[in-house]
């Protein structure tokens, strides 16, 4: 294990110490439609990436086990919120469904890195990409948002999209496609108790919640697998942790300066990234039925974000 590593450490300082960064003064001289891509595509460089320190650390830890520290480390990048004015620590009227939320969020997150840890990255960023047509389909049965042929298109084109990643039928579909459709299914479900909540919670404070809960349960099924982390183990965690934020904090930078039709078709290239960092790090080389069907669910997701109204 320790000749593997190796290597696979130096590739990694190699490729995360050096993050693009946008400083003002640069953004200044740069259109907004160009300023909101450049911010998706390393919000998508930093979601493959994180997907990579996933799959490293599961080298020597149980996914599940990578899912605690991972959730554990956000708690501490979170500190100045639950110090902050804005959190609350009595009971709310909505503490249920901040409860309902940290419990969707642990159970996606395990599902999600257990299949990271033994399915191909591509594969895994190409599924995934239905978690907002999932929510879009939910959003119109359980919460009365307008229900057109449009939208539902798009819903049943990105399932068509699946379909030809995943091929069933025609190839074993492995439990990694299930644990990712699982992801998928509870994030989105995830997302929806968010839109709730967010008619009457600060944002930070839904997922601030969302992190402090979820941590805890997490522990839960880790403590049957557990065992502690080297130091290297534990410098993917961390790296991992910071990528995710970086992430996040990159595409809601790229939503406040362009109109999301043109900031969700860039998501497309996480399944660019997630095939180079595959076959970087660990040699996978996706099919063309991987491509196609990951182009067929961006597209639906494109189609589907254009509709606003």
């Amino acid at each position: 294990m320790a000749s593997v590593r190796g290597p696979i450490l130096a590739k990694s300082v190699s490729l995360f110490s050096v993050i693009p960064h946008l400083t003002d003064a640069t953004a200044s001289r740069l259109s907004a439609n160009l300023q909101g891509i450049l911010w998706m595509l390393m919000a998508g460089s930093a979601f493959a990436a994180a997907n990579v320190t996933v799959r490293l650390a599961t080298h020597d830890l149980h996914p599940f086990v990578v899912v605690f520290f991972r959730s554990a480390i956000a708690v501490l990048l979170m500190a100045h919120v639950f110090l902050g004015p804005r959190f609350y620590w009595a009971p709310s009227p909505v503490m249920r469904l901040h409860l309902l939320r940290g419990i969707l969020q642990a159970t996606a997150l395990l599902c999600l890195y257990a299949a990271i840890a033994i399915s191909p990255l591509a594969t895994v960023i190409a599924i995934s990409f239905i978690t907002p047509l999932v929510s879009g389909a939910g959003a119109i049965a359980l919460m009365g948002e307008p229900s057109r042929w449009n939208r539902w298109l798009a819903i049943f084109l990105g399932f068509a999209g699946v379909l030809i990643v995943i091929r069933p039928g025609l190839i074993a579909v492995s439990l990694g496609v299930f644990l990712v459709l699982g992801y998928a299914v509870q994030q989105a479900a995830s997302n929806l108790a968010g839109k709730v909540l967010a008619r009457s919670e600060p944002a930070l404070v839904i997922v601030a919640w969302m992190t402090l809960l979820s941590t805890p349960l997490a522990l839960v099924p880790a403590l049957f697998v557990w065992s502690w982390p080297d130091l290297v183990t534990l410098g993917y965690l961390a790296v991992n942790a910071l990528l995710s934020t970086f992430a996040h904090f990159a595409t809601v930078r790229a939503y406040r300066v362009v109109d999301i039709t043109i900031a969700d078709p860039m998501m497309f290239f996480r399944m660019i990234a997630a095939a180079f960092f595959g076959y970087w790090f660990f040699n996978e080389v996706p099919d063309i039925w991987t491509w196609v069907g990951s182009a067929v669910i961006a597209a639906a997701g494109t189609l589907l974000s254009r509709d606003r109204s």
